[in-house]
């Protein structure tokens, strides 16, 4: 069976946060003149809503217009692989001269690179939230990214390597399942997590299940059955936490193989509160929405917008599970944090 005790060094790893939900509002949104602020629209292009992940950064963002009194109007990209038409999607919104300010969470790192040309020849604000635009090519394009709100995901995927320490014996074989082969928020977090378990875990195996629940739990199915001595598997979303799960329930292994992976959905964390997995390191996608939408009002009322602000993550055990889904999809109320927003704000 695992280990159920937790180190020190585990406790502190617990609680990885940069900002919180007390946070929303360092971002000086009055700055904008309360007339410009009822005639601000924010268009907003994510990708697909019907994942949850994604439907907390639309969520975000509604409720940051909502409070603040400005308009806003989403779209999202009808797949993870729909570069086309999320930037037919930006296109329009342009075409449409209604939008001041823009917030995207792109498809790949160069996909809306063209409709954000014109945008950007405007001078109108482009806030990058989760995955960031390639500013190599941005540069060569001509597109200016105002801000980048989203996780340092090399710095998630070593907060789960970090916790799978403090649950597995040294030298315990594990596996990581990655997203799509070339995205790189999934390798970075792959990255994080290797560094984090170098010479204390044996990284036997690391696959790229495309982000998708059903190939993740085939492929960690394929890998118990050639290392059934296997004790971990590592995984960068929360839906192919659930196909490893289940993966590791029909091998008849529940409570022999842990599952740590990223995101924090509900069902991941239902999970994780009913022991069903150990931990989830859980990332705050309504703060990325919310903060962004900030960040569009004060920029377009003229005040400087830090070029990175950094949202928190949170180990997710247990012991906090049960206030972790209280609250989703924002913080807990104990959330731990180091304000450093407020500090950049000039």
């Amino acid at each position: 069976m695992l280990n159920k005790k937790r180190s020190d060094r585990g406790r502190k790893s617990t609680v990885l946060a940069i900002g919180s939900v007390l946070a929303l509002a360092v971002i000086a949104v009055g700055s904008l003149p309360a007339a410009a602020q009822d005639q601000l629209k924010i268009g907003a292009a994510l990708k697909p809503l019907d994942n949850t992940y994604f439907g907390a950064m639309a969520q975000g963002a509604q409720a940051a217009a909502d409070q603040y009194g400005v308009g806003i109007t989403i779209v999202a990209a009808t797949s993870l692989t729909d570069d086309a038409g999320q930037a037919s999607q930006v296109a329009s919104l342009d075409a449409s001269g209604e939008y001041g300010c823009y917030v995207v969470n792109p498809v790949s790192p160069t996909n809306l690179l063209q409709p954000l040309t014109a945008i950007s020849e405007k001078g109108q604000p482009i806030m990058n939230i989760d995955l960031p635009i390639d500013l190599d090519a941005a540069a060569q394009a001509g597109v200016t990214v105002t801000s980048y709100m989203g996780s340092d995901n090399v710095a998630t995927g070593a907060a789960a390597g970090e916790y799978m320490l403090t649950i597995l014996p040294e030298g315990s074989k594990v596996a990581a399942i990655g997203g799509l082969p070339a995205d790189p928020g999934s390798l970075a977090r792959i990255e994080g997590f290797s560094n984090a378990i170098e010479g204390k875990l044996d990284l036997i195996q690391t696959v790229a299940s495309n982000a998708d629940r059903l190939k993740a739990q085939q492929d960690a199915a394929s890998i118990i059955v050639a290392n059934p001595d296997i004790k971990g598997f590592f995984t960068v979303s929360g839906d192919m936490s659930l196909g490893i799960q289940q993966a590791i329930d029909e091998a008849g292994q529940q409570g022999n193989i842990a599952v740590v992976g990223i995101d924090g959905t509900v069902p991941q964390l239902e999970q994780v509160r009913d022991g069903i997995q150990p931990a989830a390191v859980e990332q705050f996608p309504f703060l990325m929405g919310y903060q962004a939408v900030e960040a569009c009002i004060a920029a377009v009322g003229g005040q400087d917008v830090p070029a990175s602000v950094p949202t928190p993550v949170l180990v997710v055990t247990q012991e906090n599970a049960a206030e972790a889904l209280d609250s989703y999809p924002a913080p807990p109320a104990s959330f731990d944090f180091v304000d450093v927003v407020g500090d950049l704000i000039q």
